[in-house]
């Protein structure tokens, strides 16, 4: 007999389901996701913080090896500034070049599952979105 799922594990069952819909998925061993969404990859992963807090963490590549110039962080910190979700930055802020990732956590334990869909969607797009911004 298998052990019952914990709530972290069906949160992130939930979500690889439903973002079939909108995306590529591949599980991987440890529970996290990989998406393909768009022309972006992005990694999705669900915790329990405490008993009854379940979390969703996003974080989604939106450029790969851009020069780490001054225009890019203006370009970045303009982006962040329009931001609904979450939190976009550089990897490296030294380097010749660097990285943009979108992150975005969220309380997701009680969310049904258009909602919690809608709100995966949302950030996946205005990410997917920020890196054509990018990249153009």
């Amino acid at each position: 007999m298998s052990e019952p799922e914990d709530a972290a594990t069906a949160l992130i069952n939930r979500a690889a389901d439903l973002l079939t819909d909108v995306a590529e998925v591949t599980r991987a061993a440890d529970g996290s996701l990989t998406l393909t969404y768009d022309g972006t990859r992005a990694a999705v992963r669900a915790v329990t913080l405490a008993p009854g807090l379940d979390v969703v963490s996003l974080t989604q590549v939106l450029a790969w090896d851009l020069p780490n110039t001054d225009e890019l962080r203006a370009d970045i910190e303009r982006l962040a500034g329009g931001l609904s979700f979450g939190s976009v930055k550089r990897t490296t802020a030294t380097d010749v070049t660097t990285d943009v990732l979108q992150h975005y956590s969220f309380p997701a334990g009680g969310l049904d599952d258009i909602p919690l869909l809608t709100v995966l969607h949302m950030v996946l797009a205005s990410g997917s979105e920020m890196a054509r911004g990018l990249t153009a």
